[in-house]
């Protein structure tokens, strides 16, 4: 069985994951087609060896006109996604008319609901009645889509995870840290507390581990591949993911 363990040494994010899955080998040529039939046009990948704390790393970007930190780009995003925010069946739609493979859809909408689920407790609010911004966003769309589809191209059955890690203080909307979408996910999961201000692990990174990914130890595997997925900004530790591949020891 093709297994894989996610170690969050400086956090998780979905670019950050998928950084890693192509780090570790995932042809990112494969990966962008497959993210274009679920999402055409208006944004592109852009990938970066950099370093991290003395780890090279792969830094990927969603760069997306209109959208959080490419809000400043020249440009618009098209069609139907135009705008920043979806109910949860406009996402899940999106998804199932992509032509993702049915393990891929089954998986990004399994993600993509119980995202869905923490925001609307968060919020108070029933699922079906809100417009989800951060979820409905064209990057967290194609952040959940991306490490399923990279997934299934490694043939990876199962995955563990280690414990999440957490900062402090508050975010540039004022909202603690981590933000209450992102702790609402991590239930159930161990968490390990670093001495920085700041939101390690996104809400759409909580979303896909703990939807996919079981709480670790590490399973005993024969490795095969290593991958690292840098963050992007730079602290006193190695801001990185790191996703070891291997077939699981019988």
């Amino acid at each position: 069985m093709k297994v894989a363990y996610v170690d969050m040494i400086g956090g998780a994010a979905g670019d950050m994951l998928m950084g890693a899955w192509v780090d570790a080998g995932v042809d990112v040529r494969e990966l962008e087609r497959a993210l274009r039939s679920v999402v055409a046009e208006g944004w592109e990948l852009v990938t970066e060896r950099v370093e991290r704390g003395g780890i090279s790393a792969t830094y990927l970007d969603l760069v997306i006109p209109g959208e959080d930190d490419h809000a400043h780009t020249a440009g618009g995003v098209h069609g139907e996604h135009a705008h920043h925010g979806h109910r949860l069946n406009d996402i899940l739609a999106i998804v199932e008319r992509s032509g993702l493979s049915l393990l891929q859809i089954e998986r990004a909408s399994a993600i993509y609901r119980r995202l869905a689920d923490a925001e609307a407790r968060v919020q108070g609010k029933p699922v079906d009645d809100m417009i989800f911004h951060a979820v409905g966003q064209i990057d967290a769309i194609l952040d959940v889509a991306g490490t399923c589809i990279a997934l299934d191209l490694l043939g990876i059955e199962e995955i563990r995870t280690s414990a999440f890690p957490i900062g402090h203080g508050t975010s540039r909307n004022g909202h603690p840290n981590p933000g209450p979408v992102a702790l609402d996910l991590m239930r159930g999961f161990a968490l390990r507390a670093i001495d920085v201000e700041a939101q390690l692990v996104t809400e759409t990174g909580a979303a896909i581990l703990t939807t996919l990914a079981a709480p670790g130890p590490a399973f005993d595997i024969t490795l095969e591949r290593v991958g690292y997925g840098a963050g992007r900004k730079a602290f006193d530790f190695p801001n990185v993911v790191r996703v070891m591949v291997g077939e699981r020891a019988l």
